[in-house]
């Protein structure tokens, strides 16, 4: 009988569970509400101006935490691991440590292997309108934000079995031309929440106006002190998935 009784009970839960469910959907389907949203995004990026000077094509991957209000604003705070191997001139970037035979000698007299690459991080904020236009609900809609943040960029050595002295600990910095600053930016784009929550994403074309400067003191390829200022500007398309959680009248539950 105890078991009977503790298997009517499981139904009865199920059944609690799945009705919140069959609420929950019917109410993002018939209704704009507030959500609170985890979105993990990826951005493929289009260097212009100074920025193409220095590097080429570049990956953002990273995610935010957002809140849609009931009349379709959106609010966004988040953060991107910036990347990419295609840095300009990093053929003489190492020119000082190459030899007659156009090698670069390790420590022990070996050749040493470094592969050079761009990395970077950026933070940022965001708030923008979403317009519940060819949409399959109130909660759905091309969505036009506007926002800024901080961004760093950097070179990176990787030296193979870290055989190379010039290029570790401090004397790394004579050789990275970090370089940061603030930036503005633009997005516009669709949002899809689907109806049961199974598919919920966004995407877009994102555009990003940075104006950063050089923060070394002095730069080792260059053999000069660099004050550099530039406008770095970005172009990309963003797409992103979202996770988004619920809260109906006084009973809190979370449904993805």
């Amino acid at each position: 009988m105890k078991y009977l009784i503790s298997i009517f009970c499981l139904l009865l839960s199920f059944g609690a569970i799945a009705q919140k469910k069959r609420d929950a959907d019917s109410m993002v389907k018939d209704t704009a509400v507030g959500t609170f949203l985890v979105r993990a995004s990826y951005v493929a990026q289009i260097p212009v101006g100074d920025y193409a000077d220095r590097f080429g094509f570049t990956n953002h991957i990273g995610g935010s935490f957002a809140y849609k209000t009931k009349t379709n604003w959106l609010f966004s705070l988040g953060g991107h691991y910036v990347f990419g191997n295609s840095v300009v001139g990093k053929e003489d970037l190492l020119s000082e440590m190459i030899n007659s035979n156009n090698l670069v000698i390790g420590q022990g007299g070996e050749q040493a292997f470094v592969d050079i690459s761009q990395q970077g991080y950026s933070f940022d904020f965001s708030f923008g309108k979403m317009f519940s236009w060819v949409a399959p609900n109130p909660n759905s809609g091309f969505i036009f934000s506007i926002g800024g943040g901080f961004m760093e960029h950097w070179i990176r050595y990787n030296a193979e079995s870290d055989n190379v002295p010039q290029l570790r600990g401090d004397y790394h910095k004579a050789y990275d031309r970090l370089t940061n600053g603030v930036f503005l930016q633009e997005f516009i784009g669709y949002h899809y929440q689907g109806n049961t929550r199974i598919l919920n994403f966004y995407g877009g074309f994102e555009f990003r106006q940075g104006f950063t400067g050089n923060r070394r003191s002095y730069d080792i390829p260059s053999m000069s002190v660099r004050t550099d200022k530039y406008n770095d500007f970005l172009f990309g398309i963003k797409i992103g998935w979202m996770m988004p959680f619920y809260k109906r009248n006084q009973d809190e539950y979370y449904e993805y």
